[in-house]
């Protein structure tokens, strides 16, 4: 099963102005029978994972630091996946893990974990990068060159995963 994973941010005040932007892309990875892969928070991966299973998604990935960092920065866990990976070390380690095991990443509304998650897809794993248009967020990939080359900026979830299946089927 191919699969596409979701980075972005965890603060569920963020999400607010996004829901309905992250309700439509975990619909769409269900619809196209992906496997859904975050790092199992709260926040737009809560979002993203509530939508894939309300319309039939099948397989929901996390990848979580040991819980003492989770709790650490104040982030909580997200709905329980159908496959949880450990990672024994922190966020970096964890950005790092996610994105070597993905065969994609949709991004939006995040900080600069999600940017370090893009910049490691981009430069070091050569993984497509789409970045939803929304908020302040696309101003960091239009201002470093090698990101603006290299990520599809979309206006909707749809483009989005539009151009993902031009990338991985």
């Amino acid at each position: 099963m191919k699969s596409i994973t979701v980075v972005g941010t965890w603060r569920e005040k963020k999400v607010k102005t996004c829901k309905h932007i992250a309700q439509e892309l975990g619909k769409l990875i269900a619809e196209k029978n992906y496997a859904f892969i975050s790092g199992g928070g709260t926040g737009l991966s809560k979002t993203v994972v509530e939508s894939y299973r309300k319309h039939g998604g099948k397989k929901y990935i996390t990848y979580r630091p040991a819980l003492k960092f989770v709790r650490k920065v104040g982030e909580k866990l997200g709905p329980k996946p159908d496959k949880l990976i450990r990672i024994k070390g922190n966020y970096p380690e964890q950005n790092v893990t996610l994105v070597r095991n993905s065969q994609a990443i949709i991004a939006m509304h995040g900080g600069l974990g999600t940017l370090a998650e893009i910049i490691f897809a981009i430069k070091d794993y050569k993984i497509p990068v789409a970045v939803i248009h929304f908020g302040d967020f696309v101003k960091h990939i239009k201002a470093i060159p090698e990101l603006r080359k290299n990520v599809f900026i979309a206006k909707t979830a749809k483009k989005a995963i539009d151009f993902i299946e031009t990338k991985i089927g």
